[in-house]
């Protein structure tokens, strides 16, 4: 999240147009720069004219892509359900759960957005299980965390490995009235974010 993002997730945008709205911004930006700058390249032949409006409408948009570029999963929400069975027995409550292993850089990193999305939705419980039995593991994501986060070592460490299927971090939304709905690390963007978020405000 760069700071525009940040901007418009604290004056409630949701978090699909938070990440939108400035590439679009972007693409008004380049169609204002080429309003003002009509008048000068009008005398310019017809390619040369055209060619240099392109230019402009596209520099705005290409200079933010390269600041925030757009990655494959960032609009995903490719959830799948899972029935709950005795061996993910320790996913109780209705919470999100975030299945992490030890210096797990993309679980790190996530952890920033955890961050506001309990500060959006203060009801939320966002809780981080580390497959592990080192205790000292967990300290890295409770430095980063803070008290938005709970950080706890998995009970069951194969249950929880197998119910991630190798793929860290694994988002799961945990409710005891419907089955578990999980996502991928690149699976979980910010129509997925949205979705949760609604989960929770409801």
């Amino acid at each position: 999240m760069n700071s525009i993002e940040l901007f418009l997730l604290d004056n409630d945008f949701s978090w699909t147009l938070s990440k939108a709205v400035p590439y679009l911004a972007m693409i008004l930006l380049g169609f204002i720069f080429i309003y003002i700058l009509h008048k000068k390249i009008r005398p310019l032949n017809v390619f040369l004219r055209y060619g240099i409006k392109l230019i402009i409408l596209v520099t705005p948009f290409v200079l933010y892509f390269i600041i925030s570029p757009i990655y494959s999963g960032d609009f995903s929400n490719n959830s799948i359900e899972l029935t709950k069975d005795s061996a993910v027995g320790e996913l109780e409550g209705r919470r999100l759960v975030v299945l992490s292993t030890p210096n797990c850089p993309h679980c790190y990193e996530s952890i920033g957005r955890m961050v506001k999305l309990k500060e959006r939705v203060p009801s939320i419980i966002i809780e981080y299980v580390v497959c592990s039995s080192d205790t000292s593991s967990i300290t890295w994501y409770q430095d980063k965390g803070k008290a938005a986060i709970s950080v706890r070592l998995a009970e069951e460490i194969d249950a929880m490995v197998q119910l991630a299927s190798g793929h860290f971090p694994s988002f799961i939304l945990v409710n005891n009235e419907r089955p578990l709905t999980k996502w991928s690390n690149d699976s979980f963007g910010v129509l997925a974010i949205d979705e949760v978020e609604d989960f929770f405000r409801n």
